[in-house]
């Protein structure tokens, strides 16, 4: 079925969970007798009139593919959601929003001029909850703040989320399918001596997409560069002389997002860094094999952080007996971040800590802290898998980690501090007993 098709059916599943968590708030005394969600509003920048880039809330994006500012969803109980769709009269800027029948049909319409013109709509109950960053106007058409981005309602919320409907699922793997052809040019781009500017570009141009429609600013980092996990620059020297590029970059369907790694060496790179990019990737191979209903994220990650410590030490980039290297965590200095986090709507997406729909926490490991998954994997989770390994010498640097450093091979190191590192990363999704891989399906 086309994401088209599917659309009904992730409806009616986002009004089953909002119906059955204002139910269950409800018998717990969080009175809530509907819920308006509100896709933001236009921030300017500090004295200046220019907007800021604009995003819809999640939320809002959760139900509605409208990328616009002051667009409300109102959901009440047993009732056909209602879309009001704010459309404002300014020779300004475009207001208009085409309503396309796949979606629309699923909706009350109801047109306003200005926002606050949904006052003459809101049904008589009383306890509205309101989602939405702009609480300023909710309070300003009478909601009740105690019912603001209600804490027990946006907790089971976000934890929804993470259960991905058909719908979604086919999304994401839309925006692996474009953002493979973006790495395909990207690849190109890299071994003909492009920069990384040029690099951008062409991964831009093979998707057909501006700036705005990427989830997150492309990471094109040459040589040492890939060292700085989210290097943000792209310079505009020929890449000729360049031996490495570390590319990270995905691309936005509907608001869901894919984030995709890969790491790319020349021939004659030294036969250390070849094997690296060898062993990280079949390293992302391994725990992607390792993945099943159930399977504690924690202890994919604890995996990952040893078979880390046994490439280095079998590179000859670490020296001392495996246990104790686990022992004192060495892998740490090399592979800083986490193996990998929810996808969906935002790119490292919410509800990756919770142990359970209350919000109650799992926080990561204290040697682990950038781990953004915790929880125990479910079938219907969209995440990535993103092993790495880099030389990055402020880590190495760092007095904390001096007894560490005796366990250091300072010469391998320092040949490959020029390097900067290698990443690989998939986005996957839980079926049945196995994960499935959207983005090999999708890279040329």
């Amino acid at each position: 079925m086309t994401c088209n098709e599917l659309y009904p059916s992730h409806i009616a599943k986002l009004r089953e969970r909002y119906e059955e968590s204002i139910g269950l708030l409800n018998s717990q005394d969080v009175g809530i007798e509907a819920v308006l969600v509100h896709s933001g509003s236009l921030v300017k920048y500090f004295a200046d009139d220019l907007d800021m880039p604009f995003r819809p809330h999640a939320h809002f994006r959760h139900w509605l593919p409208v990328h616009r500012p002051e667009q409300m969803i109102l959901l009440v109980p047993g009732e056909r959601p209602t879309y009001f769709r704010v459309q404002p009269q300014t020779f300004w800027s475009d207001g208009r929003i085409p309503l396309e029948p796949w979606w629309a049909n699923e909706f009350e319409i109801v047109d306003l001029g200005r926002p606050e013109d949904i006052l003459d709509h809101l049904p008589s109950v009383r306890r509205i909850a309101f989602l939405g960053r702009n609480t300023s106007f909710a309070a300003k058409i009478g909601l009740p703040s105690i019912l603001f981005n209600e804490k027990h309602l946006r907790n089971r919320l976000d934890h929804h989320r993470s259960l991905k409907t058909e719908y979604e699922v086919e999304l994401i793997r839309a925006s692996n399918r474009i953002a493979g052809l973006g790495h395909a040019a990207a690849r190109t781009a890299f071994f003909e001596g492009k920069s990384e500017q040029e690099v951008h570009r062409s991964y831009l141009n093979a998707c057909g997409a501006l700036d705005a429609d990427m989830p997150y600013p492309t990471i094109v980092a040459f040589d040492e560069r890939a060292s700085i996990l989210h290097y943000q620059h792209k310079r505009i020297e020929d890449g000729k002389n360049s031996r490495l590029m570390l590319i990270d970059a995905g691309f936005t369907q509907r608001g869901y997002a894919s984030d995709i790694t890969r790491t790319y060496v020349r021939a004659n790179a030294p036969p250390v860094v070849h094997e690296l990019l060898r062993r990280v990737t079949g390293l992302k191979d391994l725990i992607i094999s390792e993945i099943f209903p159930g399977v504690q994220f924690n202890d994919l990650n604890q995996q990952a952080h040893g078979e880390v410590t046994r490439i280095l030490s079998d590179l000859e980039i670490v020296r001392g007996e495996e246990e104790e290297l686990l022992e004192i965590k060495i892998s740490d200095l090399f592979f800083p971040h986490g193996l990998g986090h929810l996808l969906g709507i935002q790119v490292h997406d919410v509800s990756g800590l919770f142990i359970d729909e209350t919000g109650a926490l799992e926080p990561p490991p204290h040697e682990h802290k950038s781990l953004r998954l915790t929880r125990r994997l479910e079938e219907g989770m969209v995440y990535t898998i993103e092993p790495g390994i880099y030389f990055i010498p402020h880590l190495l640097d760092l007095e904390e980690n001096a007894a560490k450093r005796m366990f250091l091979n300072k010469e391998a190191v320092d040949e490959l501090i020029p390097w900067g590192g290698v990443r690989i990363e998939d986005n996957l999704v839980l079926r049945g007993d196995r994960a499935e891989n959207l983005t090999t399906e999708a890279m040329i």
